[in-house]
């Protein structure tokens, strides 16, 4: 029997080559992982991948010598080799008595290094686009923002208080209850360093500040005032400031909120909520 010497091992020639077969296949495998990952990030499957697969290491084969060997139906067979023939993977080669497919020999390399460029043009043009579309909206003068969840209330305040401009509005509950204590304090502390000043209307007043660790100190940015709920019962916050209206929900685990930049909603809310402060009672 033939045998050789491996690294001290004797190794009978069938052994070899089973050893070989096995390192065959396990090359095998990891081609195929890396051209099914490949295939998926260019919008094709695992499937598409079998094929190409299929057609690299033969010439000019038929759809039905394709479909035995990849087991794939002939139908969903001619779909796949058709899809990679428009991404120039593939080339279709007619003949007499049938036509055969063939992969083409540059074609995946072309096809990613168009993506690639088609990529780079799309990062080229957006900054443009998105610099005229700026300005429509500006030109427009209107501009409804929706925002979802505790995160979504969370950048809603944020850009109420980081706004450099006063606040006033109507008050379902304290922030702690809606975004937690953790960021409703993180959102008090940047009013008091910036010195932007908030008035809010109640229906329940809580002139202890225990709600918040800067005490009565958070007094001289936040005043307060209470109103009957017989006359207006208040179930969700608003915000005027600026050219803002906005309003957001929080009850039984429903988060959201609404800006609406427009200026006359935005002065017409303010002058109602000014009608209201006059006829609310002071904190205390």
């Amino acid at each position: 029997m033939l045998s050789t010497y491996v690294c001290g091992y004797q190794h009978t020639f069938p052994h070899i080559l089973s050893d070989l077969y096995e390192y065959v296949k396990l090359m095998f495998i990891m081609m195929n992982n890396k051209l099914v990952k490949i295939f998926k990030q260019i919008g094709l499957t695992d499937k598409h991948a079998r094929v190409y697969e299929s057609l690299i290491t033969k010439t000019n084969v038929t759809p039905l010598a394709l479909a035995r060997e990849t087991k794939l139906n002939r139908s969903s067979l001619y779909r796949y080799l058709e899809e990679m023939r428009e991404k120039g993977l593939v080339e279709l080669v007619l003949g007499d008595k049938s036509n055969r497919y063939r992969t083409n020999s540059d074609g995946l390399n072309q096809y990613l290094v168009n993506e690639e460029s088609r990529v780079e043009n799309l990062k080229r043009t957006i900054p443009s686009l998105v610099a005229e579309l700026s300005k429509q909206e500006v030109a427009g003068g209107s501009e409804v923002k929706y925002y979802q969840g505790v995160e979504g209330l969370k950048q809603m305040l944020w850009n109420v208080v980081a706004s450099g401009k006063e606040y006033v509005g109507l008050g379902y509950e304290d922030w702690n209850t809606s975004v937690g204590k953790a960021y409703a304090e993180r959102l008090r502390s940047k009013n008091m360093e910036t010195g932007v000043t908030s008035r809010e209307i109640t229906n329940q007043v809580d002139d202890s500040f225990d709600y918040t660790s800067l005490g009565k100190g958070y007094g001289r940015v936040y005043e307060h005032k209470w109103i009957d709920p017989k006359i207006l019962e208040i179930k969700h916050d608003t915000y005027i400031y600026g050219d803002v209206f906005a309003y957001y929900y929080h009850y039984q685990g429903e988060y959201f909120g609404v800006e609406i930049h427009n200026k006359e909603i935005a002065k017409t809310e303010r002058q109602m909520f000014e009608i209201l402060w006059k006829m609310a009672k002071e904190a205390n």
